[in-house]
Parts: structure tokens; sequence; C-alpha cells
């Protein structure tokens, strides 16, 4: 139990890391790294020449996502955004497009089948399901485009459901799925993945903020890695009172 109140007080009192992420950036234009959507990159063929990707996976602060795009903005560069359904604000994302950055859906199809349908093992899914799913995700490709703009790409988000039954949703987005709802890549494809030098992730406070995969990006731009691929996540960087209030609230409620 007293670990347990450790833990919130921790998450309650926790100061921003906002600045840090500034730094981070600085030190990879400092150090002539182009820093790109993954978009950008994937359309201009996988350029290995001192390449910085920017992606945000926006899992529970839309409000940490604005300040991060605020930097990027100060500093002249742009990153890639996803958002699932309970973060997307679209006055937010379509700024963000108007200022030539990349967002898109950060979907959780399959997990929330799982959830809704109270599976219990991996044995339980078929094709019939598969194919119900693709069918929901192209309804939410849609209504995305419908309701923000422009999307070209999607990211697997993972839950604890997809933990859970160890399967991934973006075993949806194949390439025949992909060509037929005009997406560019998934963020998960192999041909995208194989490109990157170092993946680095950031973690939560859980996790002490530790850096994922080896390296931490300063070290990779030190070492002037060719293809740095940086995926954050808004809540482990923006904490202020009323936001780790708000967060941890959400860590309770939400489904996925």
């Amino acid at each position: 139990m007293i670990t347990k109140l450790k833990c919130v007080y921790r998450k309650i009192t926790q100061k921003s890391r906002l600045e840090e992420y500034r730094q981070i950036l600085t030190a990879a234009i400092g150090q002539g790294y182009r820093v790109m959507t993954l978009r950008e990159w994937v359309e201009l063929g996988f350029p290995r020449d001192k390449i910085f990707l920017l992606r945000h996976d926006v899992d529970i602060d839309a409000r940490g996502a604005g300040r991060m795009y605020e930097i990027e903005k100060e500093l002249h560069v742009r990153a890639t955004y996803y958002f699932r359904h309970i973060t997307m604000r679209p006055a937010l994302m379509k700024r963000m497009l108007s200022d030539g950055f990349e967002v898109g859906l950060h979907y959780e199809t399959l997990a929330t089948f799982i959830r809704e349908s109270r599976l219990e093992t991996k044995e339980q899914l078929s094709e019939d399901i598969y194919t119900i799913c693709r069918t929901r995700l192209t309804r939410e490709i849609a209504c995305f485009r419908e309701e923000i703009g422009e999307m070209q790409s999607i990211c697997s988000h993972g839950s604890k459901w997809n933990r859970k039954l160890d399967v991934s949703n973006c075993l949806l987005a194949d390439e025949k799925f992909r060509e037929e709802n005009g997406i560019l890549f998934e963020t998960y494809d192999p041909e995208l993945l194989d490109n990157i030098s170092t993946y680095i992730s950031d973690s939560s406070l859980n996790h002490n903020h530790a850096w994922r995969y080896g390296k931490s990006p300063l070290q990779a731009i030190e070492n002037g890695d060719a293809v740095i691929l940086l995926l954050t996540h808004p809540g482990h960087w923006n904490y202020d009172f009323c936001s780790n209030i708000r967060k941890l609230w959400l860590s309770f409620v939400d489904p996925n």
C-alpha cells in the first residue's frame, strides 16, 4: 500500500520535462541532422544521411502534444503525431496539418473488439474476426479524414488487451488493406523499420523515464547514427499539477 501511495505521489508532483525535449531537438539540429516526419522520409525513399525522425504517440495527453508541437514550430522542425480516438483534438490536429506536420490514427481496433467480445485466448481469434475489424478500421480511417483531413499513415496502439492475447492491432493493416484505403505505410512495416539505424523510445515515470532499446537520443546524436527515430509519448513529458491529476484519473478510466 505504501509503495502505491509513493507512486501516486510521484505522479502528482512530477515536474515538466519539456525543456529536456527542446534540448534534444537543439542537439540534433546543431549536429546537422535533418529533422522530419515519417511521411517525408518515406516519400524521399528512406534517405540515410543524418536523419532524425520524430514520432509522437498521443495516448492520453493531447495538451502535451500541443506543447511539444509549439516547441517544434519554434525550432522550425516538423513531426508525426498519432492520436487515439480519446485524444483527438480536431482544432489542434488541423493546425498541425496546416503547418506541414503529419497526423494519423493511433488505432486500437482489434484490441477494442477483444475487450468488447471478452475474448480470453488468441485461439478465439479467426479470419472472420479480422475481416470484421478491418471493416471497422476502414470506417475509422474514413471518419478521420472527413473530420480532420489528409492522412497517409497509421500506427498501431499497444493496449493491455493486445498483450493479454499476444496479438498486435497492426496485423489488420496488411499490404492489401493499405492499398485499398490509401495508406502509404504503417509504422511497424518491416521495410520502414529495417531502414532505421537507431530506434529509441521514451518510457513512463513508472520506469523512471528510462530510454528503451539501448541508447539515449543524445548518445545516438553524438555517435552520428545515420537514421534515428525518436518515439515519444507526450504524457511522459508534459507535467504540471492539473495535467498530472488528469492523467492519473485517465489511467484508471481508460478501457484500453
